[in-house]
C-alpha cells in the first residue's frame, strides 16, 4: 500500500503588532504613577525634615519681634564712631554733647539690652576683611538726625512701659524720659529753631491738668513725714518682671510731701522776691499745694493715715540769698517720684502718672537747664 505523507502546513510569519498611540500614553501615566507614588511616600516620610519643609514651603517661619530699647545699640555704635573719629582735636557745645550722648547711651543699652555687650563673633567676608560701618561725621545735619532717632526711640520706651512690669516700667520710662531731653538739647545745639525743638516726638498718654491725678490705687498709709524709706535703685539689669517696687502707699505718700515740701519752699520764694518773680512763684505753690492736697485727700478711703502735711520745711541753705534757684532745685526730685508712682499703677493711672513725670521733666529742664537722672 502505498504511503503518501501527510502534506506539511506551510507557518506564515507574522510581524509583531505595533503598540498604538493609546497603549503608549497608558504605559506613560503608568510610570508616572509609580514615580509619584513613590515620590509621595518618600516626602511624607521625610515630611518633617528641614530640608522638605523649605521645598514644600512649610517650614515655619520664626518672626523676631524687636523689644523695645533694641534699636539704641546701633544707635550707640553710630555715635561712638563719631566720637572716635574726631580725636582730641573736637571741641565745642556740639562735641561735648556727642560725648555726653554716648555716655548716656551706654548706660541705658546696659540698663535695657545688656546683651548687646556680649563678645560677637565677626564674620569676615570673602576678602578676608570684616565689613566695617561706616563713619557719620559730625556736623549739625547729622546732629539734628540724632535728635529725632533719641526722641524716637525714647517715645517708643515710654509708650511700652505703660504695659510693662512694675520695675521694667521704671527703668524704660527713665531711659525714654532722659533720650527726649537728650534730643531736645541736642537739637538746640545744632542750631535747630523753637519750632523744630517742639515737632520732636513727645510722650502723648493722656490729657491731664497741672493739678488733678485720677483714682489711685493705695495699698497703705503713707510712712510719717520726716521717715526715709528708701526708693530702690534701678538695677543694672533692667528687664526683671518681678513687682520689687514698694507698696503704693508709701511712694504716694513720698510724692504728696515732697509736693509739698516744695509749694513751701516756693511760697517762701515769693515773699522774698517781687515782680514777674513773685507772681511765678505763687502760681507754682498754688499748683503743688493742690497736687499734695489730691494725693493726701485719696488716702481717706485707706484707713485713719497720718496727715503729711506739716506747718512748716527745712529749706536750702541758700534760699536766703536766692530764693528762686533754692525752690527750683526741688523740682527734680518731684519728675523721679512721678514715674515711681507711675510704675505702682496700671493701665490708665499708669499712663496718666508718666504723662505727669514727662511735664514735670520739661518743667524741670526749663527753669533748672538740668536734665532730670532718672537713670542714675
Amino acid at each position: 500500500m502505498e504511503k503518501h505523507s501527510a502534506p506539511q502546513r506551510t507557518r506564515t510569519q507574522h510581524s509583531p503588532k505595533k503598540p498604538t498611540a493609546a497603549t503608549r500614553v497608558l504605559g506613560v501615566v503608568s510610570v508616572l504613577a509609580i514615580a509619584a507614588g513613590t515620590l509621595g511616600v518618600g516626602v511624607y516620610l521625610k515630611r518633617d525634615s528641614q530640608a522638605w519643609q523649605r521645598i514644600l514651603g512649610t517650614e515655619p517661619v520664626i518672626e523676631v519681634i524687636p523689644e523695645p530699647g533694641d534699636e539704641l545699640g546701633p544707635i550707640l555704635d553710630s555715635v561712638t564712631l563719631t566720637n572716635d573719629s574726631l580725636g582730641t582735636s573736637a571741641s565745642g557745645k556740639l562735641a561735648q554733647l556727642y560725648s555726653s550722648t554716648q555716655t548716656m547711651l551706654t548706660k541705658h543699652v546696659r540698663l535695657l539690652t545688656p546683651e548687646y555687650f556680649a563678645p560677637v563673633i565677626e564674620e569676615e567676608n570673602e576678602s578676608g576683611t570684616a565689613s566695617a560701618q561706616p563713619v557719620t561725621p559730625l556736623s549739625a545735619a547729622s546732629a539734628k538726625e540724632l535728635a529725632n532717632q533719641l526722641a524716637t526711640s525714647g517715645v517708643g520706651l515710654v509708650q511700652a512701659s505703660v504695659e510693662a512690669p512694675g520695675q521694667r516700667s521704671r527703668s524704660e520710662s527713665s531711659t525714654g524720659f532722659e533720650l527726649i531731653l537728650q534730643a531736645r538739647t541736642l537739637l538746640q545745639a545744632a542750631g535747630g529753631t523753637k519750632a523744630q525743638i517742639d515737632a520732636l516726638p513727645t510722650p502723648k498718654l493722656a490729657k491731664i491738668s497741672p493739678t488733678d491725678l485720677p483714682d489711685l490705687v493705695l495699698a497703705q498709709c503713707p510712712l510719717e513725714p520726716g521717715t526715709d524709706s528708701p526708693v530702690p535703685e534701678t538695677p543694672e539689669l533692667g528687664n526683671s518682671t518681678e513687682p520689687t517696687m514698694p507698696d503704693s502707699g508709701i511712694v504716694l505718700g513720698q510724692l504728696a510731701d515732697a509736693a509739698y515740701r516744695l509749694g513751701y519752699a516756693y511760697n517762701v520764694a515769693e515773699s522774698r522776691t517781687s515782680g514777674s518773680l513773685r507772681n511765678t512763684a505763687g502760681e507754682r505753690s498754688d499748683d503743688l499745694v493742690a497736687l499734695g492736697t489730691n494725693i493726701e485727700t485719696q488716702f481717706s478711703g485707706v484707713g485713719e493715715c497720718v496727715p503729711l502735711r506739716e506747718p512748716a520745711y527745712t529749706l536750702p541753705q541758700d534760699a536766703a540769698a536766692n530764693p528762686m534757684d533754692a525752690a527750683r532745685s526741688g523740682e527734680e526730685q518731684l519728675a523721679l517720684l512721678l514715674r515711681d508712682a507711675a510704675a505702682t499703677q496700671q493701665g490708665e493711672v499708669r499712663a496718666e502718672l508718666l504723662q505727669h513725670a514727662w511735664d514735670q521733666a520739661l518743667y524741670t529742664r526749663l527753669v533748672t537747664g538740668k536734665i532730670p537722672a532718672f537713670t542714675d
